[in-house]
């Protein structure tokens, strides 16, 4: 029961250093970009750019959480990296859901959101050490999301191809790990540690393994879970329905989250990282979606997995969705990714 309490506590700090510190600045730097698409002079990209702030500002506003990682002082820093990376993984994914390329010369916001984020990092005390890494986890990311579009035709020989290419461990299943491959939360991750001075190639190298697979992929599912309504509505791609049953995926995804929790243990501020764990599964849990029939395996799965500090933590952030509901202008506002 003290474990609980404490891992209660930890994650409800880092929810109000969220909630204090970074989400009002994030929002402030999501202004900032929005006005840079505004100023697109080409109708159809701005109106692009402009669909995907709006459609899409609930990710940047989620993973901002992890600027919590990173030094009070330093924090703002962080931000300036985090949110045009997200941004610019955003609106790529908003490109090739409408069949056009992100790399095409004309997509100047893209290069100017991915010109940022490059110039922040580079000022951050531990980028000599992140960034090899950092980059190499956004790629992963950027190639994930294409291939996971790709295999929305139905065919996903690609996407699984690809997925087995990894060295990761033998108890992984291919989805699983390409699930873990398009999350980008070990890049964000990452980007806080380069906050760090302190923070070495080897550190780096173990919070990316942490955050990929098994915390990117537990991102991916429970995103699958909260839309799997609507992704079959619009026939979009699902992670969870490489499952055979909704008990199947409760099975594989409280050993991804057992998995996950013990290789954060290991990492440093993994009071922090447990906290931003918890705050994720308290996030996805506590939604409406969430309580579906389909859903409800799962999720009492998960609540057992991460243990007892999460539940009070979910029912928190489920009064605070009412909130938000009755207060429409504060829709978006996510405290976890």
């Amino acid at each position: 029961m003290r474990s609980a309490t404490r891992e209660t506590a930890a994650a409800v700090a880092a929810l109000l250093a969220y909630l204090t510190t970074v989400l009002p600045r994030a929002r402030r730097e999501l202004r900032r970009w929005r006005k840079l698409a505004e100023a697109i002079p080409d109708p159809a990209q701005r109106c692009r750019a402009l669909s995907a702030l709006e459609e899409k500002r609930s990710n940047v506003e989620a993973v901002a959480v992890f600027a919590t990682l990173a030094p009070l002082r330093q924090r703002r820093a962080v931000l300036r990296a985090i949110v045009p990376l997200q941004v610019a993984i955003d609106y790529r994914d908003t490109l090739e859901e409408a069949g056009e390329t992100g790399d095409a010369p004309r997509h100047a916001y893209l290069t100017a959101l991915e010109t940022g984020w490059v110039r922040e990092i580079e000022g951050l005390a531990g980028c000599g050490a992140v960034a090899p890494v950092l980059r190499a986890a956004v790629d992963r990311c950027g190639e994930g999301q294409r291939r996971t579009h790709a295999a929305a035709t139905g065919d996903s020989s690609d996407l699984q191809r690809w997925a087995e290419s990894f060295e990761a461990p033998e108890e992984y299943r291919w989805w699983e790990l390409a699930a873990g491959a398009s999350s980008s939360v070990a890049a964000h991750a990452l980007i806080a540690a380069a906050a760090d001075p302190a923070t070495s190639a080897a550190s780096a190298a173990q919070i990316d393994a942490a955050y990929s697979p098994p915390i990117g992929a537990l991102t991916v599912f429970l995103d699958d879970l909260v839309d799997r309504e609507e992704d079959r509505a619009k026939g979009e791609h699902n992670y969870l329905g490489y499952y055979g049953s909704p008990e199947g995926g409760a099975d594989r995804l409280a050993l991804i989250a057992g998995r996950a929790g013990a290789l954060v243990s290991d990492l440093p501020r993994a009071g922090r990282h447990r906290a931003i764990l918890a705050g994720v599964a308290a996030f996805y849990l506590s939604a409406p979606a969430a309580g579906t029939p389909y859903a409800h395996p799962i999720r009492i799965r998960l609540l057992d997995a991460f243990g007892l500090g999460v539940r009070p933590l979910a029912a928190f952030m489920g009064l605070r969705r009412l909130g938000e509901r009755k207060r429409p202008e504060r829709a978006g506002s996510t405290p976890g990714p």
